[in-house]
């Protein structure tokens, strides 16, 4: 095969597994948006009438996708690893259309009552297994169509990949904002946002044709062809390196963790209700805090996801993502202080330094994760391992965020703040120990 021809699938298979990874991520984001907006107004403070409970079962509801990503993983990744990673990346895709139809058609809480909070559950439940399986087997399928094509620059690759993902997140929040401040109030809250959920939904689709056309992972395939392929993959991970997948969900934890716990919807709960602020920048308040958090993202953090990608090929990831956690740990701390200015400005500034410290680690991840396991159980190992990292964060944000804003109220920034120290240090704690396991 021609170097340019290499190069062509390497760049196609990127952008196949990259677009699919963003508007998941998109997807799986923007009912962070809507749950401290728009399912807080419609279905959960109608039905809970203390405003404290309301949002805390809001971020429950938001949050339990996260406990079913590991199902997620371990079920798509022993389709993965036994099956192939192409056909398995596009049901994963299939499911998370089905979820956000579920999510952008389910009547409000006064149409069906209780009801409503159930169909908003289950397609959070449904949307977290095929999350759950996306990014392993988008990884792995990378990783292997660059290493198969004699790449030494898997590092840079992984990190456009990751970048991809950054952006998704972006969208969700960019897409939610303006939406709110562009449409008229009345129709954003009764279809605006609903549309846009249905619009990821449309996308996917197209997602999921592109991935169908392009090639399988030739190291998979010659697996397959040397009678390599194991029975229960996913299986044999926990039996032969449990050690290293607990130990990589803990060390990128503080990467997941600081949107759900620190940003998405606390920050804008605690801007709008607890500062008393309506309008920043002539804009609605929760507005501007996710048009800040996005344009952060699309800036700070991208680049930041970029840069570590690149840097992994010259120095040890796990290196990247101790200095990561410890600028997060750090940005953790002067984030509320620098809201509370209630300057946007400073707002402006304090969201660019949390993205740029959060997401410095987040492109290393595939060559880390990917390379890590051998190809027999890569789509399950990496899989698992980066999924376990986000039924930490979905413990963190939907069993102790909500516990700690009912007992303290929606003013307890500090303890926000000290939940997410807590994470970045044992992230650093776990990459070290991993540093250690791998160095031997």
């Amino acid at each position: 095969m021609k170097l340019s021809e290499a190069s062509g699938i390497v760049k196609s298979t990127v952008l196949a597994a990259g677009l699919g990874t963003m508007f998941d991520y998109y997807d799986f984001l923007l009912a962070a948006n809507a749950a401290g907006t728009v399912w807080l107004s419609l279905y959960f403070e109608p039905a809970f009438k203390i405003p404290g409970i309301a949002l805390s079962l809001a971020m429950v509801t938001y949050a339990v996708a996260y406990i079913t990503r590991p199902l997620g993983a371990f079920i798509f990744g022993h389709i993965g690893d036994k099956v192939g990673r192409r056909f398995t990346l596009v049901l994963t895709l299939i499911l998370a259309f089905a979820s956000m139809i579920i999510m952008g058609l389910t009547p409000t809480y006064s149409q069906i009552g209780a009801y409503s909070i159930v169909l908003l559950l289950i397609s959070r439940l449904i949307l977290g297994i095929g999350f759950g399986g996306e990014w392993g087997g988008g990884a792995t399928w990378v990783s292997e169509v660059i290493l198969a094509n004699g790449y030494s620059n898997l590092g840079f690759w992984g990190g456009v990949f990751q970048a991809f993902a950054t952006i998704g997140i972006a969208l969700s929040s960019l897409a939610f904002s303006l939406s709110s401040l562009l449409m008229p109030h009345q129709f954003f809250y009764s279809w605006g946002w609903r549309i846009l959920f249905l619009i990821g939904a449309a996308v996917i689709l197209v997602a999921a044709v592109i991935r169908h056309r392009l090639i399988e992972s030739p190291l998979f395939m010659d697996l397959v062809k040397k009678g390599g392929v194991l029975r229960y993959p996913a299986i044999e991970v926990f039996k032969r390196d449990w050690v290293k997948v607990l130990l990589l969900a803990f060390a990128w934890f503080y990467i997941t963790a600081v949107t759900v716990v620190a940003v998405l919807p606390y920050s804008i709960t605690y801007v709008t209700r607890v500062l008393g602020l309506s309008t920043l920048m002539g804009m609605q308040a929760n507005s501007f805090m996710l048009l800040a958090y996005a344009v952060s993202l699309l800036t700070g953090g991208a680049a930041s996801t970029l840069i570590s990608g690149s840097l992994s090929d010259k120095h040890n990831p796990l290196l990247i993502l101790v200095i990561g956690s410890i600028a997060t740990g750090v940005m953790s701390i002067l984030f509320y202080p620098l809201l509370a200015t209630g300057n946007p400005v400073v707002i402006l500034i304090a969201f660019e330094a949390y993205m740029v410290s959060e997401y410095m680690g987040f492109g290393s991840l595939p060559r880390l994760f990917t390379l890590l396991f051998p190809t027999m159980y890569r789509y399950s190992g990496s899989g698992l391992a980066y999924q376990l990292g986000g039924l930490l964060t979905g413990l963190a944000s939907g069993l102790a965020l909500p516990v700690l804003i009912s007992t303290l109220g929606y003013s307890a920034w500090y303890a926000v703040s000290a939940l997410m120290v807590s994470i970045s240090l044992v992230s650093v704690a776990s990459s070290l120990m991993l540093l250690k396991v791998t160095s031997r």
